[in-house]
């Protein structure tokens, strides 16, 4: 990793241990230490691709940002028993993830019927107050359709039929080293992009839903029909009949010249910006 790109994922590590909002850097009150971890933002972590053919969609996208094939480790994946395969590549501080079921009968494959092929399947979140979310979403009438432990973090998700797409959310641990382990994983960095500042996802009422996520998730800050989160940005655009969901990816380009190139991969357009 080039630890002098500012948004480098060692700069935010060595952020959060200096004490931007970790537990090290907790202030204390009456004698106590008191953690900050509530009072931190939720936070863009990474997002999801489904595909029939998960090999041909991870070449095409380590051709268009020259991004070298994360190495695969021998024997079988991690998600293989939740009959699916998965491949996970870095780009700056966010994860990409390509998913392709395994089993006939998995949840993907009805998915991927109903959507009509390849698709943008999730955006996953991080939350630091899995128990306050819960609460803002039973506020807002919410269904969630799963609350639980995956693999040693705290699992929440919505229903794909209110947002678009899947909103995921993790309250992670270790907190610093999210889904994919994208500190110590075998990531190398993409030479077109610096990092995933956008996601869109088309919906039939971009303004209501916009409104309703940025209520939800702590920190978010309405910005039209999108919401902010940091330096990342979700936005919301109409679906005009047409499929509902993560539909579009902005890269922050490295070079100005790239800025505009666009390529179609596994039915998610992905744009330089």
């Amino acid at each position: 990793m080039n630890s002098d790109n500012p948004q480098s994922p060692l700069l935010q590590r060595r952020e959060l241990l200096a004490g931007g909002g970790s537990l090290l850097g907790g202030a204390m009150v009456a004698g106590q230490a008191v953690s900050q971890v509530q009072a931190r933002p939720d936070r863009v972590r990474h997002y999801v691709l489904a595909t029939h053919d998960r090999d041909f969609v991870c070449d095409q996208i380590y051709e268009f940002l020259g991004l070298a094939p994360t190495p695969k480790p021998p024997g079988p994946g991690t998600t293989e028993k939740y009959g699916f395969y998965s491949t996970m590549m870095r780009v700056g501080g966010t994860m990409l993830e390509i998913v392709q079921p395994i089993k006939p009968d998995h949840h993907l494959n009805g998915w991927l019927a109903e959507r009509g092929g390849d698709g943008g399947y999730m955006v996953v979140m991080q939350n630091f107050d899995a128990a306050a979310l819960k609460a803002r979403a039973a506020q807002e009438n919410l269904k969630l359709t799963r609350d639980q432990m995956f693999l040693g973090q705290h699992m929440i998700q919505f229903d794909y039929k209110r947002f678009g797409t899947h909103f995921e959310t993790y309250q992670y641990s270790p907190e610093d080293d999210w889904w994919g382990n994208p500190l110590t994983g075998p990531y190398s960095d993409a030479r077109v992009a610096s990092d995933v500042v956008g996601g869109e996802v088309a919906v039939e009422n971009p303004q209501e839903i916009a409104a309703q996520v940025a209520r939800l998730f702590k920190g978010g800050t309405p910005d039209g029909d999108g919401v902010r989160f940091g330096d990342k940005k979700i936005n919301f655009v109409p679906s005009d009949g047409q499929w509902r969901g993560l539909v579009a990816l902005d890269l922050k380009a490295r070079e100005a010249r790239r800025v505009g190139d666009w390529a179609r991969i596994g039915g998610v357009k992905f744009r330089l910006v």
